[in-house]
């Protein structure tokens, strides 16, 4: 039993950083996108859901999955300035979300794509550092990643 426990740990802690990364960089492609499409085909607008509610529930998702993707890998390597990057991130997801209609479009993109940015970067290092890890299919703690 401990071993399929062990090794379902490290199937969880070898994808969930790559789900994670993927509903950041989705959350980037359409904080780069609908500006653009909205410039070049005005006509969608009607179509394209952009009230504060959808935003505010897509950045919760966003900002809950990746804490969850993000929490096995942290705990095995505990490397304190990922925990700081993947939280700036997702504080300025969540800035951006219930603020967008003060800041504007130029401002929410030079919040949104740094924040989405971070999310991406710390969930790729935390998948890094866990690969790096020796132990990581054997063990629930790493030794080699320590500092």
């Amino acid at each position: 039993m401990g071993s399929s426990v062990t090794s379902s740990r490290a199937y969880l802690r070898h994808h969930a950083d790559v789900a994670g990364a993927t509903a950041s960089g989705v959350c980037l492609i359409h904080c780069l996108l609908t500006p653009l499409m909205v410039s070049l085909f005005p006509g969608l607008i009607p179509y394209l859901p952009g009230d504060a509610g959808f935003h505010r529930a897509l950045a919760v998702g966003i900002v809950l999955l990746g804490a969850l993707a993000f929490i096995p890998g942290y705990q095995l390597h505990r490397r304190r300035s990922l925990l700081v990057m993947i939280g700036f991130g997702m504080t300025l997801v969540l800035i951006v979300a219930w603020q967008n209609e003060r800041l504007g479009v130029a401002r929410e993109l030079l919040l949104s794509i740094p924040g989405s940015l971070m999310l991406i970067g710390a969930h790729l290092l935390n998948r890094t550092f866990c690969r790096q890890c020796k132990q990581c299919e054997h063990s629930a703690a790493c030794e080699t990643t320590k500092l």
